[in-house]
């Protein structure tokens, strides 16, 4: 199915603006200072910036894109609250948090995969995510685990 393609290439390209944040930040093996936390929140733009100009491309852009808007407005680059986030922008930052949590980063190691259910819950309680997408995702939770912890 199309949708189906379009959504799984908005999770492979989400993180592309990242290649516009120094890999001093993005490595960088301990917490952001504020100033440092604000460039690497440029990524989910810059992300929208890269994949909009590729022609077909514009849908799967905003979903890419808005990898960390939140259900309740909080989120970034352009702080959409859930009305204006389709259901594949949610599946795509429900993902993002899954494997963020699922693999280590370069400031700590990897969550147990029995507590991600309960932290991705935490978002879902601060009206961060989708529970339906959270759902979902934790229902079952090996074949989750397994897609957010592959390498290409």
């Amino acid at each position: 199915d199309d949708a189906l393609v379009q959504v799984e290439i908005a999770g492979l390209m989400h993180d592309v603006g990242k290649l516009c944040v120094p890999d001093e930040i993005v490595d960088k093996p301990f917490p952001l200072t504020p100033v440092e936390y604000s460039v690497m929140e440029r990524h989910s733009f810059e992300t929208y910036q890269i994949l909009r100009h590729i022609p077909g491309m514009e849908t799967v852009a905003e979903w890419a894109a808005f990898h960390h808007e939140t259900l309740n407005g909080r989120g970034y680059p352009f702080r959409h609250k859930a009305e204006r986030l389709s259901l594949e922008a949610r599946i795509v930052a429900v993902a993002d948090v899954f494997q963020a949590l699922a693999q280590a980063r370069p400031y700590r190691g990897p969550q147990p995969t029995e507590d991600i259910p309960r932290i991705l819950g935490l978002f879902v309680a601060n009206g961060a995510l989708d529970p339906e997408v959270v759902a979902l995702a934790s229902e079952d939770l090996q074949a989750s685990w397994l897609a957010a912890t592959q390498t290409l």
